[in-house]
């Protein structure tokens, strides 16, 4: 089983979004899928009421900071456990890194959201010197032309790396929370993060 933990202490970057995308594609590719929603705010798991049981995505909630030990519950059962992280730096926030071996930080090319990057690398940098390995990707999401170069510096600053694969601002996005799927060339973009 593979963890993919979607992880920003700012909200409103794209978590939810991203990680329901990256779930569905998981899906549609025949895979063995759990999204789980750790994030008290509940967008994913009201989704999941709506629209899961057709779509084929099991979406489950957990708010207490346990992901680590639940991770291991699900080892047998599933390849992939999607995780949808809290807009918060909490205990929560560490049991998801420790729980990973992908986290996926989203950012919109916006100053607020870059200027929480720091917080956010040193409670990571905690993590990993407390022997908890992850590989961590900040991605830029919401892209429509911006330069790219700035971005990567301001980010570079917090000594967090970059995704190399920008995810276009795109109306499709909003509409999966609609039950609909994403168009097949944007739906690779989001599967693209798995890469690099």
């Amino acid at each position: 089983m593979v963890v993919v933990s979607f992880l920003h202490q700012k909200g409103g970057t794209g978590k939810s979004t991203l990680a329901l995308a990256l779930a569905l594609g998981l899906v549609g590719r025949g895979a063995r899928v759990l999204l789980l929603d750790a994030d008290y705010q509940g967008t994913c798991i009201e989704w999941g009421n709506r629209h899961g049981m057709r779509m084929g995505l099991e979406v489950h909630s957990q708010v207490q900071p346990i992901i680590d030990a639940e991770a291991r519950r699900f080892e047998r059962s599933i390849d992939w456990l999607v995780v949808d992280g809290p807009p918060a730096l909490s205990p929560m926030t560490e049991s998801i890194i420790k729980a990973s071996g992908r986290l996926l930080i989203p950012v919109r090319p916006a100053p607020p959201d870059l200027w929480a990057l720091p917080w956010f690398a040193a409670v990571l940098g905690k993590q990993l010197r407390a022997g908890h390995p992850v590989v961590a990707r900040v991605v830029i999401n919401q892209y429509r032309d911006e330069p790219l170069a700035p971005l990567q510096r301001e980010i570079a600053r917090s000594a967090l790396a970059v995704h190399p694969r920008p995810i276009p601002a795109d109306p499709a996005f909003p509409r999966l929370f609609q039950g609909e799927p994403l168009p097949a060339g944007l739906q690779q973009a989001v599967l693209g993060l798995l890469l690099e």
